[in-house]
């Protein structure tokens, strides 16, 4: 059964996280998205089964979900988070299970802490070379992003913020969407998770713009990551071309591609076979 915890970091900053113990010594990190937290993986930890003893944990990163934090945040603050959280628990092995901006963090992770790492899984990673969209349009005004940033902190600093916000379950939000597109399989998915203002409701205006920064930033070099990796990529090309994804995918060096039917939110829209990808892949690995 899940036990929910608090992890402190040196800085005094507070991170919640849910740990179910399998009695392993390997544990899966599971690695949220853009303006999401730890309820991504609610449904997926219900009903994910491997013949491993392999422990799971999902978090939510700094400036997600609870408790609130306001102030700099992005890879290399969250990979640093990642190493003190998995330093005080004990473990040495190590599989990322990551999701969009989850997925580049796991290759952060991998390529700043390879002795840790186990594998990795990364469901439609965003590489800035594939980038389209609103996403490619809004890497061109990457310093007026950082720009903005800086604004709004400083507003943040004088007291001009917000202080109360809807809890947001990712769980119900699938139901919900699954819901309509069985009524309407022809509306466009984007049109429930791609929404800048749906997803500011729901956390800092801050925290929202530091996580598209950090998605449209450079990643490390791919051929320095030698760890067993496994990669989900939808056929849907909202925010990535799948071409070009595919080449800087061919740049790691043990890696296995599955390609699904879905359109960046495959959690949400095939959930069981991305399980079932998932499930065999890690019941694979050594």
């Amino acid at each position: 059964m899940e036990s929910e915890h608090t992890w402190h970091a040196a800085d005094g900053a507070r991170l919640r996280y849910r740990l179910l113990k399998r009695g392993g010594d390997t544990i899966v990190v599971m690695l949220h998205g853009v303006a999401s937290n730890l309820t991504r993986w609610s449904e997926f930890v219900r009903h994910f089964n491997i013949n491993k003893e392999w422990d799971l944990l999902r978090l939510d990163l700094r400036g997600h979900g609870h408790p609130r934090y306001r102030g700099s945040i992005g890879h290399a603050v969250w990979a640093r988070d990642l190493a003190g959280l998995l330093q005080q628990l004990g473990y040495r092995h190590v599989v990322f299970i990551g999701h969009s901006m989850g997925a580049q963090l796991a290759l952060w992770f991998a390529h700043d802490y390879p002795h840790l790492t186990k594998g990795l899984v990364l469901i439609d990673p965003i590489f800035p070379q594939a980038l389209q969209g609103r996403l490619a349009l809004l890497a061109k005004l990457r310093p007026l992003l950082w720009l903005l940033i800086q604004v709004v902190q400083l507003l943040n600093r004088m007291g001009l913020k917000r202080r109360h916000f809807p809890e947001l379950d990712l769980q119900q939000l699938d139901q919900q969407t699954r819901a309509r597109l069985s009524n309407n399989p022809q509306e466009d998915i984007a049109r429930h998770y791609a929404r800048p203002l749906s997803d500011i409701k729901n956390l800092p205006l801050a925290n929202y713009l530091q996580d598209l920064y950090a998605v449209i930033q450079p990643l490390p070099e791919l051929s320095s990551i030698q760890v067993s990796t496994l990669v989900l990529i939808s056929k849907g090309v909202s925010l990535s071309n799948i071409a070009a994804t595919q080449q800087q995918i061919a740049q790691l060096g043990q890696v296995e591609t599955v390609i699904i039917d879905a359109d960046h939110w495959m959690l949400t829209e095939k959930p069981e076979q991305t399980r079932h990808a998932i499930e065999q892949w890690c019941n694979q690995l050594v």
